[in-house]
This record gives structure tokens, sequence and C-alpha cells, in this order.
């Protein structure tokens, strides 16, 4: 019974450490050709699908790889957010705050409003707050977290936010 305990939490413990090997971590030196590569071993029947040819565009003319990193890293983030947004909906449509909202103790808007509705009643202080943090959180990003990280057009892994 001890042993059947101790390999349970072991099992679990490897759960959060980073693989050693196996598959290398992918970053933006092939191009498209890497595109091509992971697509087709990604989703073998679909393989690799680029209607509008982005992959094969030089925006700002800093080459394809850059300009790859940069659709790699945009695809990535705006998926997040997106997935973000939706919880996002979902928590402001059933759930109540029972805390102040500012500091003079307005409430947060009632779950009887639309979440559109309730982002209408937000105070427009509250709003400049939030998009003050998330063009912080841009600029970190651009920045490779104060030059720790390349930026993500220069070769760092897509989606590895500093």
């Amino acid at each position: 019974m001890k042993l059947l305990a101790l390999a349970a939490t072991l099992a679990t413990a490897t759960a959060f450490v980073s693989p050693q090997a196996g598959r290398p971590a992918s970053d933006v030196a092939g191009g498209k050709d890497e595109l091509v590569t992971l697509a087709e071993k990604l989703n073998p029947s679909v393989k690799f699908y680029d209607p509008l040819s982005l992959s094969d565009q030089d925006f700002w003319g800093w080459g394809n790889e850059a300009t790859v990193g940069f659709l790699r890293q945009s695809e990535i983030k705006h998926g997040r957010i997106a997935m973000f947004a939706f919880v996002g909906y979902c928590v402001q449509s059933n759930i109540h705050f029972p805390w102040p909202q500012t500091l003079a103790g307005a409430a947060h808007p009632s779950i009887d409003l639309s979440p559109e509705a309730q982002w209408d009643a937000v105070p427009l202080g509250a709003k400049w707050q939030i998009f003050a943090v998330i063009s912080m959180l841009e600029l970190w990003d651009e920045c490779g977290g104060g030059g720790e990280f390349p930026h993500y057009t220069k070769g760092r892994q897509p989606g590895k936010y500093p």
C-alpha cells in the first residue's frame, strides 16, 4: 500500500517538470519551411494551408523568418486572449463579486445586465487602468522581458512570454 502511494505521488510530481529530451523547442529559424514541416506532422489530412500567402511575405523588410515569427506570436497571443475573453464573459454573466468595485464603495454591475452593459457600467477610470496594465504587459513582451529574451521576430520561441 505504501509503495502504491509513493508511486502515485511520483507520477503526479512529474507533471510539473518540463521535459528535458524529446521534441526540440520550435523557433523561427526555419521560416516557411518549418511551418510546412509542422503542418504535415500536426495535421496530415490538411497539411500546410496558407490561403493569403502570408508566410511568403516580408513585413517591414526584416526577412521572411522575422515575418513568420511575428505571425506565429500574433496567432498564439490572440488565441489566448480569445480564450481568456470567453471565460471572462461566462464569469461576468454569472458571478457577482461581493466586494466594492471602487474606493468610493460602488458595487460591481449587476449580473442582471448583459456583459456588454456591465462593461458600459464600469467607471472610466477603471477602464483606463485595464488599458494601462495591458499596455505595460505588451511593452514588457516587446522588450523581451527587459532584454532577458530575444524578440519573437529574432528567434524567441513563439508564444513564450517573458
